[in-house]
């Protein structure tokens, strides 16, 4: 698995942006937490307001929705129904296999439901390593 670095994915998204017809877009979303990062920058390089998602679109507007990786295309399927009354343009910035990560989910282990998974205790403990046992304090 690739780690995308931050400044790869605005030039990667830049790249994308230009490949679709976003001139007449009014706002953006994106769904879950790699949406959300995906919209905000987007909103950013276009000068277009970011729409958290769930919330409605303004009729006003045309509605991009956009994701940092698309495997199987089901989530964002499912935001462009959710969204289908605001004529959605969905775009996702890379397309997956081969598997891509980026810069703020490094350096934990990440996976999908349909790969190995470990309880809930394993992960904590993968992402807080036990600290050393406190010294007792001398009494004197």
């Amino acid at each position: 698995m690739r780690i995308i670095s931050e400044a790869e994915f605005a030039e990667r998204l830049c790249v994308v942006l230009r490949a679709h017809r976003v001139e007449d877009v009014g706002c953006v979303t994106g769904p879950g937490r790699s949406g959300a990062i995906a919209s905000v920058y987007t909103s950013h390089i276009l000068g277009i307001p970011f729409i958290p998602y769930g919330q409605l679109c303004p009729e006003k507007f045309r509605l991009l929705i956009i994701d940092t990786a698309r495997e199987s295309g089901r989530t964002l399927r499912k935001a462009a129904r959710w969204y289908r009354n605001a004529n959605p343009i969905v775009i996702a910035v890379y397309e997956e296999p081969p598997r891509v990560a980026f810069w703020y989910e490094a350096p934990k282990p990440q996976r999908y439901r349909h790969e190995r998974s470990c309880s809930s205790h394993e992960a904590f403990e993968a992402l807080h390593p036990a600290a050393p046992a406190p010294t007792p304090m001398l009494q004197g």
